[in-house]
């Protein structure tokens, strides 16, 4: 070969010569142009970009919720007291049957028992995508590698004979 080749393959990797060496060195400076860190440093600032807004937003949510959880403990409860003072002074009998207040108490036991196992379902549905996504992670760098050394074997096959 001419000398000019710049990549040789040593013990199934690719070995860069010194040449080759300064060249990627002088590329990393913050002014490359090519396709690879173009797209690398897009990425990291949409990346950073989602991660301020998302916790950002998380919390702007947690807020949201607690004012209208209080807000609407607060209507009930004024509306409740409202309609108990305008019952008191026209006189209307407000008692209930033992069976109503049983029925209302198994109810209202009933609907929050329903709201823990949806909690309890979405709290498992997150904690599952969550270890997907580990795992993913995890077989995204053995994929990566497997590419390497498949591309590395192609390699080897255009190498020069000498």
């Amino acid at each position: 070969m001419n000398g000019k080749k710049s990549l040789t393959r040593t013990k199934s990797k690719v070995r860069i010569h010194s040449k080759q060496k300064a060249k990627n060195k002088m590329a990393t400076n913050e002014s490359q142009k090519d396709v690879f860190s173009v797209y690398a440093r897009s990425f990291d600032k949409v990346k950073g970009t989602f991660e301020k807004t998302a916790t950002q937003s998380l919390q702007s949510y947690t807020n949201l919720s607690q004012e209208v959880f209080t807000a609407w403990s607060n209507f009930v409860h004024t509306a409740t007291s409202i309609s108990q003072s305008y019952a008191n002074k026209i006189g209307v009998n407000a008692a209930i049957p033992e069976t109503s207040v049983a029925v209302i108490s198994e109810t209202t036991d009933a609907f929050v028992k329903a709201i823990e196992t949806n909690n309890k379902v979405v709290q498992t549905a997150f904690d599952a995508t969550v270890q997907n996504i580990k795992t993913i992670n995890q077989n995204a760098s053995a994929f990566a590698e497997l590419n390497q050394n498949i591309i590395n074997s192609w390699m080897s096959n255009w190498k020069p004979r000498i």
